[in-house]
Order: structure tokens, then C-alpha cells, then sequence
């Protein structure tokens, strides 16, 4: 702004983002993956935001989530329209009291291929999204998450957050 505050915009609904603007969009409801197949991943719905071919985004997805056990892993990852341009992404959760898993150089889809061996906790874990991505076609961006364990539920918590900028 004039003032030298971000410009900041909330979409929710489908509402049309703002562009060159802080976006964010704020997780309605729990989302479950307690899949019958360990390590599938799966959308967590409502933590998206549709891009356009061509056009440059930032994003970061906090997300709060609980594990059924300590003995639980999970991935966090990002999923969108095929075949983008650029895609450059990181991700980070927790693995432990004191330690973290951290992927850096991301470059594909659906990365890390497999979830991290546990949680640092049943009721409180964090995991950070965040990186570029310029889409080669329209579509949606949309953040994605496993268990490592069939059957026991990773849950991304109601009120996790993703916020982007359209960059270039």
C-alpha cells in the first residue's frame, strides 16, 4: 500500500484471489488421511488456489496436524496443473520433540516419495509448504498430505492457513 503495508486479500468460496496481493485462505474444517494403503497421498481439501498458464506464484501452507501415534509418519507435499514450467518447492514436519524432516529442491509433484518414519507428538505437529510454481496450464494448486501408516489418520487441522502471491 501507499503506506508500506502488504496489500492483503482473503478468498474464500471460490471468490476470485487478488493479483500482486498477499492471498490467503484459512482451513474451514479437519481434513483426514487414514488411507488403507500406508503412504497414499491424498488433498487436503480447501488448501488451494487456482493459477493461470504462464503466470508466477510464491506459496506458503502452515499447517497444524495431529497423528494417531507418535509412531505415525507423514509426507506434505503440493499438487496442480500438468507439466508446469518452473516448479520449485520445499517442505518441513515434524519428526520429533527436537528433530525435523526437511526436503529441500523439490522439483515434481507429489515429492517426497515416501513419509517420514514418525511424529513429535499425537496432538500438536506443524509442517510448512512453500516454494514457486509457474503453471504451463490453468488450474489449481492444491496442497496434499500421507500417512505413513495404513489405517492410522494424519489430520491437517482446521484453521492451518496457505497464503501466495502472484509474482511475475
Amino acid at each position: 500500500s501507499s503506506l508500506g503495508l502488504p496489500k492483503a486479500a482473503e478468498s474464500a468460496g471460490g471468490a476470485q484471489a487478488a493479483v500482486n496481493a498477499l492471498n490467503l485462505v484459512v482451513l474451514a474444517a479437519d481434513v483426514t488421511n487414514n488411507n488403507a494403503v500406508a503412504n497414499t497421498i491424498a488433498d487436503i481439501t480447501g488448501l488451494s488456489f487456482a493459477v493461470t498458464a504462464g503466470e508466477g506464484y510464491w506459496f506458503r501452507a502452515s499447517i497444524d496436524y495431529t497423528a494417531a501415534a507418535t509412531t505415525t509418519g507423514a509426507r506434505f507435499s503440493v499438487s496442480g496443473p500438468a507439466a508446469p514450467t518452473r516448479l520449485s518447492y520445499r517442505s518441513q514436519y515434524s519428526l520429533t520433540a527436537t528433530t525435523q524432516t526437511t526436503n529441500h529442491g523439490l522439483a515434481a509433484y507429489d515429492l517426497p516419495a515416501a513419509s517420514n518414519a514418525t511424529s513429535a507428538a499425537t496432538g500438536s505437529n506443524s509442517a510448512i509448504v512453500e516454494g514457486f510454481i509457474t503453471p504451463s496450464a490453468n488450474g489449481t494448486v492444491i496442497l496434499r498430505f500421507a500417512s505413513e501408516v495404513a489405517n492410522s489418520a494424519i489430520v491437517a487441522k482446521r484453521g492451518s492457513i496457505l497464503e501466495w502471491v502472484r509474482v511475475i
